[in-house]
């Protein structure tokens, strides 16, 4: 699970009525725990209270890994964008990377997945049209430095900027882009694999 609720800091998970995790902090994962198939009840709570802000059933499928992303203010109320990842390894040389826009101040985005430095003037956006709460499947890139970039639609300046990011052969990786809880854009970027 995925903390992208701006306004709480830190997040507990419950799985059919049992903590699973007390402690997620905003923009953080729990990383990956084994839950049984089948359909899963699944609440998230703010840590150390007991009042839930999500409460939601998910079918989670046998021999899968899902990635939770508790998401929106705590107040809008938030909700669970449930992904199904694809662990599988990518052809060699080259990684995989999903990305996911969580910033509910941000709304549908331009994606740009471009080697460091790049003019944005000079390219078209890799994914057009982001909507908040959504996620594109997984890109096949060649293994090296990437800058990933966000823009209002149509525009060619970024609101969240990764800086120069470096990505191994065989890794699988989700970019979260978040809103930042002291104002503006931030982002997470998981490590599904390796």
């Amino acid at each position: 699970m995925v903390n992208a609720v701006p306004d709480e800091s830190n997040l507990a998970l419950l799985v059919d009525g049992t903590s699973v995790a007390g402690t997620v902090a905003y923009g953080t994962s729990t990383g990956y725990m084994m839950v049984s198939s089948g359909s899963r009840h699944v609440q998230v709570e703010r840590s150390g209270a007991t009042n839930v802000i999500i409460d939601q059933n998910i079918t989670v499928p046998s021999g899968t890994d899902t990635t939770i992303v508790a998401e929106n203010f705590s107040s809008t109320p938030p909700s669970a964008l449930v992904l199904t990842d694809d662990n599988s390894a990518p052809s060699s040389g080259n990684f995989k990377l999903r990305i996911v826009n969580v910033a509910p101040s941000l709304g549908p985005v331009d994606v740009y997945v471009v080697t460091p430095g790049t003019d944005l003037n000079t390219v078209s956006a890799t994914v057009s049209n982001l909507a908040f709460g959504s996620s594109t499947g997984y890109q096949s890139l060649a293994a090296g430095a990437y800058e990933i970039e966000l823009t209002n639609l149509g525009e060619k300046f970024p609101v969240l900027d990764t800086g120069s990011q470096t990505f191994s052969s065989g890794q699988v990786r989700t970019f979260v882009g978040l809103n930042a809880q002291s104002g503006g854009f931030t982002d997470s970027i998981l490590q599904d694999v390796n």
